[in-house]
């Protein structure tokens, strides 16, 4: 007869203590910003010792920056639904309307902070923008898969079209960052994403005039949704959701 077994150390305590510090320091932030989400606050409301934190996070700002990243990741999902434009406009949608509140003015800390301390750009591209990146990237190459996304427009220029002006607005506060303005740009930016030339060259007309068939697109929009200030001549529309 066997005594009873011990419980195994490591990861599955190490998961807990760091979930419970994430919290805390998510929580840190939205109450004093990145002034707030100190090591030792986060020690104190986590129950977890400074020195384990400091075994996972170097400083402070590591952890503000890898807590607001799992926060941001558990609010505003990607979601997919099969139709890549709308995919797009609505994740600028979602992001615009957190940073309309508190995760706004976080956000704008951590930029300021990857500009001023040393090291924590790098940090803030590895943990909290290059997994959206990676995601928004495989939502973009199943769009070319599916024949509605232009496959000769670079993913990474594509999704700085699309999230950089609700970023560039919250951070110089000259324009909004409210959900219909973001999905106003979005959409105005996305027009120009959508595949609209042929994938192959169109047939040349036949000697007895005319086309024997129309050119091939591998999409056709079912109907416009026009931005406003534009004609149907100039752009090639295609049918969006409203968010």
């Amino acid at each position: 007869m066997t005594g009873p077994q011990k419980r195994g150390r490591g990861r599955p305590r190490e998961a807990a203590h760091e979930e419970r510090v994430l919290t805390a320091a998510a929580q840190l932030l939205l109450e004093g910003g990145v002034a707030a989400c100190t090591v030792e606050a986060a020690s104190r409301r986590s129950g977890v010792s400074k020195p384990a934190i400091y075994r996972r996070w170097p400083h402070r700002t590591a952890l503000a920056i890898e807590a607001f990243a799992a926060h941001i990741d558990r609010l505003v999902p990607l979601v997919e639904t099969g139709d890549s434009a709308h995919d797009l406009v609505q994740a600028v949608a979602h992001l615009a309307e957190y940073y309309q509140g508190r995760d706004g003015v976080v956000f704008a800390q951590l930029v300021a902070a990857a500009v001023l301390e040393p090291g924590t750009a790098e940090l803030l591209n590895a943990r909290f923008f290059a997994p959206r990146r990676a995601a928004l990237r495989a939502l973009w190459e199943r769009g070319v898969a599916r024949g509605e996304l232009d496959l000769h427009v670079d993913p990474d220029a594509a999704i700085d079209l699309l999230f950089g002006p609700a970023a560039f607005r919250l951070l110089l506060g000259h324009q909004p960052v409210d959900v219909d303005s973001c999905v106003h740009l979005a959409r105005t930016a996305v027009q120009g994403l959508l595949l609209t030339r042929p994938t192959t060259p169109p047939p040349s007309p036949t000697a007895t005039g005319g086309w024997n068939h129309a050119p091939p697109h591998r999409h056709s929009p079912a109907a416009p949704c026009e931005v406003p200030g534009t004609h149907s001549r100039d752009l090639a529309f295609v049918q969006l959701r409203p968010p």
